[in-house]
Protein backbone atom coordinates (compact mmCIF):
# COMPACT_ATOMS: atom_id res chain seq x y z
CA UNK A 1 0.00 0.00 0.00
CA UNK A 2 1.08 3.19 -0.85
CA UNK A 3 2.08 6.12 1.71
CA UNK A 4 -0.68 8.02 0.44
CA UNK A 5 -3.25 5.66 1.94
CA UNK A 6 -1.93 5.95 5.06
CA UNK A 7 -3.50 9.68 5.36
CA UNK A 8 -5.50 9.85 8.43
CA UNK A 9 -9.04 10.40 7.28
CA UNK A 10 -11.04 13.36 8.57
CA UNK A 11 -14.61 13.85 9.35
CA UNK A 12 -16.55 16.14 7.61
CA UNK A 13 -20.51 17.61 7.75
CA UNK A 14 -21.22 14.74 5.69
CA UNK A 15 -19.52 12.07 6.68
CA UNK A 16 -15.49 11.15 6.80
CA UNK A 17 -13.29 11.77 3.93
CA UNK A 18 -10.71 9.03 2.95
CA UNK A 19 -7.52 8.86 1.92
CA UNK A 20 -6.37 9.13 -1.49
CA UNK A 21 -7.00 5.56 -3.16
CA UNK A 22 -7.35 3.93 -6.42
CA UNK A 23 -10.45 4.33 -8.14
CA UNK A 24 -12.55 1.01 -8.09
CA UNK A 25 -12.39 1.04 -11.79
CA UNK A 26 -8.09 1.07 -11.51
CA UNK A 27 -8.72 -1.53 -9.26
CA UNK A 28 -11.15 -3.39 -11.43
CA UNK A 29 -7.82 -3.26 -14.04
CA UNK A 30 -5.02 -3.86 -11.68
CA UNK A 31 -6.76 -6.96 -10.38
CA UNK A 32 -7.91 -8.07 -13.24
CA UNK A 33 -11.85 -8.25 -11.71
CA UNK A 34 -13.81 -9.57 -14.25
CA UNK A 35 -17.24 -10.40 -13.04
CA UNK A 36 -18.30 -13.27 -13.51
CA UNK A 37 -21.93 -14.58 -15.15
CA UNK A 38 -22.48 -17.58 -13.29
CA UNK A 39 -22.34 -15.45 -9.86
CA UNK A 40 -24.87 -13.06 -11.25
CA UNK A 41 -21.60 -10.24 -10.70
CA UNK A 42 -22.29 -6.49 -11.38
CA UNK A 43 -20.24 -4.09 -10.52
CA UNK A 44 -21.48 -0.76 -9.89
CA UNK A 45 -18.87 2.18 -10.36
CA UNK A 46 -20.86 5.45 -10.19
CA UNK A 47 -19.73 7.08 -7.03
CA UNK A 48 -22.63 9.27 -6.96
CA UNK A 49 -25.38 5.91 -7.34
CA UNK A 50 -23.19 4.00 -4.27
CA UNK A 51 -23.82 7.07 -2.25
CA UNK A 52 -27.46 7.64 -3.18
CA UNK A 53 -27.86 3.43 -2.20
CA UNK A 54 -26.19 4.33 1.22
CA UNK A 55 -28.33 7.30 1.94
CA UNK A 56 -31.98 5.36 1.01
CA UNK A 57 -30.55 3.31 4.23
CA UNK A 58 -31.00 6.43 6.35
CA UNK A 59 -28.63 7.64 9.12
CA UNK A 60 -25.72 4.82 9.51
CA UNK A 61 -23.73 7.10 11.55
CA UNK A 62 -22.71 4.88 14.48
CA UNK A 63 -24.33 1.51 13.44
CA UNK A 64 -24.12 -1.62 12.59
CA UNK A 65 -23.54 -2.54 8.79
CA UNK A 66 -23.47 -5.37 7.46
CA UNK A 67 -22.86 -5.63 3.56
CA UNK A 68 -23.71 -8.26 0.86
CA UNK A 69 -21.20 -9.22 -1.83
CA UNK A 70 -19.13 -6.03 -1.79
CA UNK A 71 -17.24 -7.23 -4.87
CA UNK A 72 -14.26 -3.90 -5.72
CA UNK A 73 -15.71 -2.11 -2.71
CA UNK A 74 -18.02 0.62 -4.58
CA UNK A 75 -20.63 0.44 -2.33
CA UNK A 76 -18.58 -0.51 1.02
CA UNK A 77 -16.55 3.29 0.15
CA UNK A 78 -20.33 4.65 0.71
CA UNK A 79 -20.81 3.01 3.53
CA UNK A 80 -17.33 3.59 5.31
CA UNK A 81 -17.41 7.66 4.30
CA UNK A 82 -21.51 7.68 6.35
CA UNK A 83 -18.85 6.55 9.80
CA UNK A 84 -20.83 3.30 10.94
CA UNK A 85 -19.81 2.24 14.80
CA UNK A 86 -19.10 -1.55 12.80
CA UNK A 87 -19.23 -2.61 9.12
CA UNK A 88 -19.26 -6.53 8.21
CA UNK A 89 -18.60 -7.25 4.56
CA UNK A 90 -19.76 -10.98 3.23
CA UNK A 91 -17.86 -11.73 -0.05
CA UNK A 92 -17.75 -15.52 -1.17
CA UNK A 93 -15.30 -14.75 -4.21
CA UNK A 94 -12.07 -14.52 -2.97
CA UNK A 95 -10.86 -12.41 -5.50
CA UNK A 96 -11.79 -9.08 -3.87
CA UNK A 97 -9.91 -9.74 -0.42
CA UNK A 98 -7.26 -7.54 -1.15
CA UNK A 99 -9.39 -4.90 -2.13
CA UNK A 100 -11.46 -4.96 1.10
CA UNK A 101 -8.11 -5.85 3.05
CA UNK A 102 -7.13 -2.55 1.42
CA UNK A 103 -10.50 -0.77 2.85
CA UNK A 104 -10.31 -2.48 6.02
CA UNK A 105 -6.51 -0.80 6.72
CA UNK A 106 -7.60 2.40 6.07
CA UNK A 107 -10.40 2.48 8.27
CA UNK A 108 -8.57 0.82 11.08
CA UNK A 109 -7.47 3.51 13.32
CA UNK A 110 -11.33 4.64 13.30
CA UNK A 111 -13.84 1.58 12.93
CA UNK A 112 -14.29 -1.59 12.86
CA UNK A 113 -14.30 -3.75 9.61
CA UNK A 114 -14.46 -7.70 9.23
CA UNK A 115 -14.14 -8.85 6.62
CA UNK A 116 -15.86 -12.21 5.63
CA UNK A 117 -14.75 -14.28 2.82
CA UNK A 118 -18.02 -16.81 2.58
CA UNK A 119 -21.48 -17.58 1.40
CA UNK A 120 -24.02 -14.95 2.76
CA UNK A 121 -26.77 -17.67 2.47
CA UNK A 122 -24.79 -19.68 5.57
CA UNK A 123 -23.47 -16.56 7.27
CA UNK A 124 -25.22 -16.44 11.13
CA UNK A 125 -25.61 -12.39 11.02
CA UNK A 126 -26.90 -13.07 14.67
CA UNK A 127 -23.11 -13.71 15.59
CA UNK A 128 -22.15 -10.17 13.10
CA UNK A 129 -22.04 -7.47 15.88
CA UNK A 130 -21.38 -8.83 19.77
CA UNK A 131 -21.51 -5.55 20.89
CA UNK A 132 -24.82 -4.40 19.74
CA UNK A 133 -27.41 -4.05 22.24
CA UNK A 134 -30.69 -5.56 21.82
CA UNK A 135 -33.88 -3.28 21.20
CA UNK A 136 -36.82 -3.26 21.98
CA UNK A 137 -38.79 -4.43 19.11
CA UNK A 138 -41.76 -2.10 19.60
CA UNK A 139 -39.77 0.72 20.28
CA UNK A 140 -40.27 3.12 17.67
CA UNK A 141 -36.53 3.83 17.29
CA UNK A 142 -35.42 1.10 14.99
CA UNK A 143 -32.32 -1.55 15.83
CA UNK A 144 -29.38 0.28 14.55
CA UNK A 145 -28.69 -3.06 12.11
CA UNK A 146 -28.50 -2.47 8.56
CA UNK A 147 -27.82 -4.74 6.00
CA UNK A 148 -27.22 -3.40 2.46
CA UNK A 149 -25.81 -4.86 -0.83
CA UNK A 150 -26.10 -5.00 -4.57
CA UNK A 151 -27.40 -8.08 -4.99
CA UNK A 152 -26.36 -10.71 -7.27
CA UNK A 153 -29.37 -11.68 -9.06
CA UNK A 154 -29.49 -15.34 -8.87
CA UNK A 155 -29.80 -15.82 -5.15
CA UNK A 156 -31.88 -12.16 -4.66
CA UNK A 157 -35.08 -14.11 -4.01
CA UNK A 158 -34.15 -16.56 -1.93
CA UNK A 159 -32.41 -14.29 0.29
CA UNK A 160 -35.04 -12.37 0.72
CA UNK A 161 -37.56 -14.75 1.72
CA UNK A 162 -34.84 -16.22 3.72
CA UNK A 163 -34.49 -12.95 5.97
CA UNK A 164 -38.54 -12.53 6.23
CA UNK A 165 -38.50 -15.53 7.97
CA UNK A 166 -35.66 -14.22 10.09
CA UNK A 167 -37.82 -11.53 10.30
CA UNK A 168 -40.85 -13.24 11.05
CA UNK A 169 -39.23 -15.48 13.75
CA UNK A 170 -36.85 -12.68 15.08
CA UNK A 171 -33.55 -14.55 14.53
CA UNK A 172 -30.68 -13.14 12.49
CA UNK A 173 -30.62 -9.98 12.05
CA UNK A 174 -33.55 -9.05 13.57
CA UNK A 175 -32.29 -10.61 16.84
CA UNK A 176 -31.01 -6.85 17.65
CA UNK A 177 -34.47 -5.61 17.18
CA UNK A 178 -36.40 -4.29 14.07
CA UNK A 179 -33.11 -4.08 11.58
CA UNK A 180 -33.81 -2.22 7.86
CA UNK A 181 -32.96 -3.65 4.31
CA UNK A 182 -31.64 -1.72 1.60
CA UNK A 183 -30.94 -4.06 -1.20
CA UNK A 184 -30.82 -3.95 -5.33
CA UNK A 185 -32.82 -6.10 -7.38
CA UNK A 186 -33.84 -6.43 -10.91
CA UNK A 187 -36.15 -4.13 -11.71
CA UNK A 188 -39.04 -6.67 -12.49
CA UNK A 189 -38.28 -8.20 -8.69
CA UNK A 190 -38.24 -4.76 -7.44
CA UNK A 191 -41.89 -4.42 -8.71
CA UNK A 192 -42.84 -6.89 -7.42
CA UNK A 193 -42.04 -6.43 -4.23
CA UNK A 194 -44.23 -3.77 -3.72
CA UNK A 195 -47.07 -4.53 -5.89
CA UNK A 196 -50.22 -3.58 -4.77
CA UNK A 197 -53.53 -5.45 -5.44
CA UNK A 198 -54.64 -5.69 -8.91
CA UNK A 199 -51.21 -4.99 -10.02
CA UNK A 200 -49.92 -6.98 -13.04
CA UNK A 201 -46.72 -7.37 -10.74
CA UNK A 202 -48.20 -9.09 -8.01
CA UNK A 203 -47.25 -12.13 -6.29
CA UNK A 204 -46.43 -14.15 -3.95
CA UNK A 205 -43.34 -11.81 -2.75
CA UNK A 206 -45.93 -9.11 -3.19
CA UNK A 207 -47.59 -10.21 -0.34
CA UNK A 208 -44.98 -12.25 2.17
CA UNK A 209 -42.99 -8.58 2.21
CA UNK A 210 -45.95 -6.86 2.59
CA UNK A 211 -46.96 -9.12 5.79
CA UNK A 212 -43.67 -8.68 7.74
CA UNK A 213 -42.77 -5.46 6.40
CA UNK A 214 -43.04 -1.93 5.09
CA UNK A 215 -41.32 -1.87 1.43
CA UNK A 216 -40.42 0.80 -0.20
CA UNK A 217 -39.30 1.10 -4.13
CA UNK A 218 -36.66 3.96 -3.54
CA UNK A 219 -35.37 4.65 -7.12
CA UNK A 220 -33.78 3.16 -10.22
CA UNK A 221 -30.39 2.98 -11.50
CA UNK A 222 -30.07 2.57 -15.56
CA UNK A 223 -28.27 -0.98 -16.23
CA UNK A 224 -25.52 1.20 -18.13
CA UNK A 225 -24.26 1.99 -14.83
CA UNK A 226 -23.21 -1.29 -14.48
CA UNK A 227 -19.91 -3.61 -15.32
CA UNK A 228 -21.11 -5.65 -17.09
CA UNK A 229 -24.17 -4.05 -18.02
CA UNK A 230 -27.25 -6.15 -17.20
CA UNK A 231 -30.43 -7.07 -19.79
CA UNK A 232 -32.45 -5.26 -17.29
CA UNK A 233 -32.77 -1.89 -15.04
CA UNK A 234 -32.22 -2.28 -11.38
CA UNK A 235 -34.55 -1.13 -8.09
CA UNK A 236 -33.00 -0.08 -5.23
CA UNK A 237 -35.59 -1.15 -2.20
CA UNK A 238 -35.75 -0.37 1.25
CA UNK A 239 -37.51 -2.68 3.61
CA UNK A 240 -38.27 -1.61 7.39
CA UNK A 241 -39.96 -4.77 9.59
CA UNK A 242 -42.99 -3.35 10.94
CA UNK A 243 -43.82 -3.16 14.65
CA UNK A 244 -46.87 -5.63 14.61
CA UNK A 245 -46.59 -7.68 12.03
CA UNK A 246 -50.18 -9.18 10.33
CA UNK A 247 -50.35 -12.56 11.24
CA UNK A 248 -49.23 -14.99 14.00
CA UNK A 249 -49.46 -18.12 12.09
CA UNK A 250 -45.61 -19.61 11.62
CA UNK A 251 -43.78 -18.12 8.56
CA UNK A 252 -43.63 -21.90 6.87
CA UNK A 253 -47.05 -22.04 6.90
CA UNK A 254 -47.54 -18.88 5.48
CA UNK A 255 -45.14 -19.23 2.50
CA UNK A 256 -46.40 -22.90 1.90
CA UNK A 257 -50.12 -21.48 1.58
CA UNK A 258 -49.47 -18.24 -0.31
CA UNK A 259 -47.02 -19.80 -2.71
CA UNK A 260 -49.90 -22.35 -3.54
CA UNK A 261 -52.80 -18.93 -4.08
CA UNK A 262 -49.78 -17.64 -6.64
CA UNK A 263 -49.08 -21.12 -8.30
CA UNK A 264 -51.74 -20.42 -10.88
CA UNK A 265 -51.97 -17.19 -11.06
CA UNK A 266 -54.19 -16.73 -13.73
CA UNK A 267 -56.72 -19.28 -13.27
CA UNK A 268 -59.23 -18.92 -10.22
CA UNK A 269 -57.18 -19.12 -6.26
CA UNK A 270 -59.84 -22.05 -5.82
CA UNK A 271 -57.26 -24.42 -8.04
CA UNK A 272 -54.26 -23.75 -6.39
CA UNK A 273 -55.40 -23.64 -2.81
CA UNK A 274 -56.62 -27.19 -3.87
CA UNK A 275 -53.71 -28.42 -4.14
CA UNK A 276 -52.78 -28.36 -0.44
CA UNK A 277 -55.31 -31.18 0.57
CA UNK A 278 -54.91 -35.11 -0.90
CA UNK A 279 -57.23 -35.91 -3.56
CA UNK A 280 -59.66 -38.08 -1.25
CA UNK A 281 -60.36 -34.98 1.27
CA UNK A 282 -59.49 -31.85 -1.65
CA UNK A 283 -63.03 -30.86 -2.90
CA UNK A 284 -64.37 -30.85 0.74
CA UNK A 285 -61.38 -29.47 2.30
CA UNK A 286 -61.48 -26.84 -0.13
CA UNK A 287 -64.77 -25.32 -0.15
CA UNK A 288 -64.16 -25.57 3.51
CA UNK A 289 -61.37 -23.03 3.26
CA UNK A 290 -62.92 -20.76 1.51
CA UNK A 291 -65.82 -20.82 3.56
CA UNK A 292 -63.87 -20.34 6.67
CA UNK A 293 -62.17 -17.43 5.10
CA UNK A 294 -64.75 -15.61 3.44
CA UNK A 295 -62.92 -15.28 0.00
CA UNK A 296 -64.49 -15.79 -3.13
CA UNK A 297 -62.95 -19.13 -4.73
CA UNK A 298 -63.39 -17.65 -8.19
CA UNK A 299 -61.23 -14.93 -7.72
CA UNK A 300 -57.52 -14.66 -9.48
CA UNK A 301 -54.73 -14.60 -6.84
CA UNK A 302 -53.92 -10.53 -8.19
CA UNK A 303 -57.01 -9.55 -6.78
CA UNK A 304 -56.76 -10.53 -3.26
CA UNK A 305 -55.73 -8.64 -0.87
CA UNK A 306 -53.51 -8.98 1.74
CA UNK A 307 -56.10 -9.91 4.51
CA UNK A 308 -57.86 -12.08 2.17
CA UNK A 309 -55.16 -14.46 1.32
CA UNK A 310 -54.19 -14.31 5.42
CA UNK A 311 -57.71 -15.48 5.83
CA UNK A 312 -57.22 -18.32 3.71
CA UNK A 313 -53.53 -18.86 5.47
CA UNK A 314 -55.56 -18.77 8.84
CA UNK A 315 -58.52 -21.20 7.45
CA UNK A 316 -55.62 -23.79 6.13
CA UNK A 317 -53.85 -23.60 9.70
CA UNK A 318 -57.33 -24.29 11.60
CA UNK A 319 -57.76 -27.10 9.13
CA UNK A 320 -53.87 -28.52 10.00
CA UNK A 321 -54.88 -28.52 13.63
CA UNK A 322 -58.24 -30.90 13.05
CA UNK A 323 -56.47 -32.89 10.81
CA UNK A 324 -52.15 -32.75 11.56
CA UNK A 325 -51.71 -35.18 8.87
CA UNK A 326 -52.58 -33.16 5.87
CA UNK A 327 -49.99 -30.58 6.86
CA UNK A 328 -47.25 -33.24 5.48
CA UNK A 329 -48.87 -33.16 2.25
CA UNK A 330 -47.03 -31.99 -1.33
CA UNK A 331 -49.08 -32.43 -4.32
CA UNK A 332 -45.87 -32.33 -6.55
CA UNK A 333 -44.10 -35.68 -4.51
CA UNK A 334 -44.59 -38.87 -5.70
CA UNK A 335 -47.97 -40.91 -5.03
CA UNK A 336 -47.47 -43.72 -2.85
CA UNK A 337 -50.15 -46.44 -2.64
CA UNK A 338 -51.47 -47.78 -0.23
CA UNK A 339 -50.87 -44.15 2.14
CA UNK A 340 -53.86 -42.50 3.62
CA UNK A 341 -53.46 -39.25 1.49
CA UNK A 342 -53.78 -41.68 -1.78
CA UNK A 343 -56.48 -41.67 -3.82
CA UNK A 344 -56.91 -43.87 -7.00
CA UNK A 345 -56.86 -40.40 -9.41
CA UNK A 346 -53.47 -38.67 -10.48
CA UNK A 347 -53.52 -34.73 -10.19
CA UNK A 348 -51.67 -33.72 -13.58
CA UNK A 349 -52.06 -30.58 -13.08
CA UNK A 350 -48.56 -28.99 -13.14
CA UNK A 351 -47.66 -25.21 -10.87
CA UNK A 352 -46.56 -22.29 -13.18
Amino acid sequence: MSASTKIPRALTASGIRLPPLPTIRDLVKLYQLRAIKQLSQNFLMDERLTDKIVRAAGNIRDHYVLEVGPGPGGITRSIIRQNPRHLVVVEKDRRFMPTMEMLAEVTQPFMRMDIVQGDILEHRIEDAFPDCPQHDWMDKNRAPVHLIGNLPFAISTRLLINWLRDMSLRTGAWSYGRASLTLTFQKEVAERIVAPILSEQRCRLSVMNQIWSTPDLRFMISGRAFVPKPEVDVGVVTIVSLQTPLTQVHFDTVEKVIRHIFSMRQKYCRRGVSNLYPPKVREELTELTFKKAEVDPLARSFQLSVAECLRIVEAYNDLVQQHPEIASYDYRAPKVKGTALDSDGQDSETER
